[in-house]
Formats: structure tokens, C-alpha cells, sequence
């Protein structure tokens, strides 16, 4: 199983941002050196949430101290970029980390924060623009200097690509792209593709049909099935020495929520959990937000729930230890727990680096490098 860390904090003001910033970074680094497969930031915009508000700022920070472990975006709202742009920002995370980079993508957010008037799009087509760019930039990845121009000229977008994308990739074909869903049929029409999924908020066992419908169908496609190994769940990771402690620090980190509806509901985050919401008839948005988001408890206890999700088929988890707003206190001791007293017990995995023909030929062992001989001085 492939273990991954998201750096997700809220921040309660702008005092909070820069220590939020460095906390990610610190926390992002020592995975790396636990073994984390993959470290992963997202991109938010006038909410307080994700306040370093661009990943490829924080993985050109962080591509010289990740060594093994891959870098990722969950998850850029590509209707908010030009793909061009988007393209070069890829392509230089793509080259800093050796191609241990993926690029999680989504056709954004809509009612969390004002992302769609800020940016001057229509909420309403935002599958349109989505499908739009992400064809544009999958052309630009793979645009060469002998191709006619790439251009762009649509209602979002426009210009032209004259000769190369600037820069080059490490891989061929460009960087990795995911996509960001919990729609079956996204789902079904990215495993044809070829393009992992990641998945947001769900039941596991949610989770476990969806990842299966996108074996099935990349199977049907002729991909291989290593592929469904990129794709992801995420969940919110809070380790206690007990569970009382645990469960208690679940509710100073993600108990004021205001997906959850408290106002009458005088239960504790750990009752929701037990919830058996497979009794037919039982509708209860607390407990499924609970369940959906939150694995908690002591060591023996997180490391039995993710070897559930294992045998679920969930073959990577991807971690959130920086859960609510700026608590360094208690992120930090549920992560030591998890790294010291977890991570050995469930013996993670380390994706494998590009090799062979998945590396462009300019980068490959022993490809000669040729600097233009310079014009005579007259």
C-alpha cells in the first residue's frame, strides 16, 4: 500500500499563514524521510484555507529535499489557468523532481468560496471549460518545435503555441495528470483514458466501488493495472496514546466543521463514527461526513483502519494530519504517533521513478548535452 501526506491547514487570520507555510514545509520534509510515497498541496483562493494558495510554489521549494517520495497537486481547479501557463508551471515541477510528479486537476469548487465571480467564469459550465483546457494543455505537454501551432480559440482561451513547450518534461508525453472526482461516469471515462482518479470525501466502501468500476474499465481500455495504484482516497489522520486522547484532539481539530450540523446534534465525533449506516433507511449526514473524512484512535486502532481500506482495494491513502486551523501542538504529535508507532507496522511503498522510454530521450542516462557553439566577435 502507498501511504501519501496532504498539507491542508486553515489559517484564522493573516498571522497564521506564514506559520502555517512553514509547518507544511516542515512536515513535508520529515515524510520524506519516513517514506511517504507522495507529498501533495492544493490550491485555494480568498478563503483562508491552503494559505500558501499555490503548489508549484511550495514543490519547487520542497523538489531538492523530497529525494524518493513524489510530489502532487489535490488539486488544482484547472478552470482557473491558462493551459499554457499551467504547461510551463508543470513541466518545471515535472524536471526539478524527475518526474516524480502527478498533477491532480478539477473543474473546481463551486459554493465554498467566491472562486467563480472572482474569476469571471460561469459556475454553470464549468464541465465545458474544464474538458476545454484540459485538452488544450494535454496538446501543449506534447507540442514539438516541428509541430504547426497549437492554437487556442475558444470562449476562455486564447493565443497560439509557436515551436516548443518551454520547458521540456522529464517524461515523455509531459507530467502526469489526475483527475479530481467522485462522478461514476468521470470516473469511468478517465480509466479509458488512461488518467488516474482521485477521490474526495466518501464511505469506504464508496470508495472501494468506485476504485473498482476504474479497474474495470482501464482493464476493458488495455491499460495496465499498476495505473489504479496512482489513484487515491483521501483521509483525515488523528492518532491518539488512547483513544479517549485521540478522539479528543478529532474534536479540537475537525469538530467545528461547518460541513457538520452540530446545532442539535449532541453527539461526539467518535459516536458518529459508529454509526452502522449500511441499516437501510438510516440517513444520517454527520455520521457520514464522519466516516467520510475521519480515521482516529490509537496506533494498533489506525493501523487496523487503514489495513481495511488495503483490503478494500484502496491502494493509496493519502494522509491529512494539518487538519482544521493552525494547531501545531496536536498535528504535531498525531504525526510523530503515525511515523513512529504506524508506518512501520503497514510497511508502505515507494512509487518507482520514470525509466526506459517513460523519460524523454534528452534526459535519459548518458544522452549527450550539446551547447550551441557561440557566434564569432567580429
Amino acid at each position: 500500500m502507498y501511504i501519501s501526506v496532504f498539507m491542508g491547514p486553515f489559517s484564522f487570520g493573516p498571522a497564521q499563514d506564514k506559520p502555517n507555510i512553514d509547518l507544511c514545509i516542515a512536515q513535508s520534509v520529515a515524510a520524506a524521510q519516513a517514506g511517504f510515497a507522495m507529498v501533495t498541496f492544493g490550491e485555494q483562493h480568498f478563503n483562508n484555507y491552503e494559505p500558501y494558495s499555490n503548489p508549484f510554489l511550495m514543490g519547487a521549494r520542497l523538489a531538492p529535499e523530497l529525494g524518493e517520495t513524489w510530489f502532487g497537486t489535490t488539486i488544482v481547479p484547472l478552470v482557473f489557468h491558462h493551459p499554457l501557463r499551467l504547461a510551463e508551471d508543470a513541466g518545471v515541477l515535472d524536471l526539478l523532481t524527475g518526474g516524480r510528479f502527478i498533477m491532480g486537476v478539477s473543474a473546481g469548487r463551486v459554493g465554498f468560496s467566491p472562486d467563480f465571480a472572482n474569476f469571471g467564469l460561469d459556475p454553470a459550465r464549468r464541465e465545458e471549460i474544464f474538458e476545454s483546457k484540459l485538452d488544450l494543455l494535454r496538446r501543449a505537454f506534447t507540442h514539438t518545435a516541428d509541430d504547426p501551432p497549437l492554437v487556442m480559440d475558444t470562449e476562455w482561451d486564447k493565443g497560439a503555441l509557436h515551436g516548443r513547450m518551454m520547458p521540456i518534461s522529464y517524461r515523455a508525453g509531459g507530467p502526469l495528470i489526475a483527475i479530481g472526482t467522485n462522478t461514476d461516469r468521470t470516473i469511468a471515462v478517465n480509466a479509458a483514458r488512461g488518467i488516474p482518479v482521485f477521490l474526495g470525501p466518501c464511505l469506504r466502501s464508496d470508495a472501494a466501488a468506485k476504485l473498482a468500476a476504474y479497474r474495470e474499465a482501464s482493464a476493458r481500455a488495455g491499460h495496465p493495472a499498476t495505473l489504479a495504484d496512482r489513484c487515491l482516497v483521501t483521509r483525515h489522520v488523528i492518532v491518539g496514546a488512547t483513544e479517549d486522547e485521540a478522539w479528543e484532539r478529532a474534536e479540537r481539530m475537525a469538530g467545528r466543521n461547518p460541513i457538520l450540523d452540530r446545532s442539535g446534534d449532541p453527539r461526539s465525533l467518535r459516536e458518529m463514527s459508529t454509526v452502522d449506516l449500511s441499516e437501510p433507511g438510516v440517513a444520517d449526514r454527520n455520521a457520514a461526513h464522519v466516516q467520510s473524512w475521519i480515521i482516529a484512535g490509537t496506533p494498533d486502532s489506525v493501523a487496523r483502519q487503514i489495513g481495511e481500506y488495503d483490503e478494500a482495494g484502496v491502494t493509496q491513502l493519502l494522509t491529512r494530519f494539518t487538519v482544521g486551523g493552525y494547531n501545531p501542538a496536536d498535528v504535531g504529535e498525531s504525526f510523530r504517533l503515525f511515523v513512529d508507532e504506524v508506518m512501520p507496522g503497514i510497511d508502505p511503498q515507494l512509487f518507482a521513478p520514470p525509466d526506459g522510454d517513460e523519460i524523454r530521450p534528452e534526459h535519459r542516462p548518458g544522452a549527450a548535452v550539446v551547447f550551441p557553439r557561440p557566434a564569432a566577435v567580429a
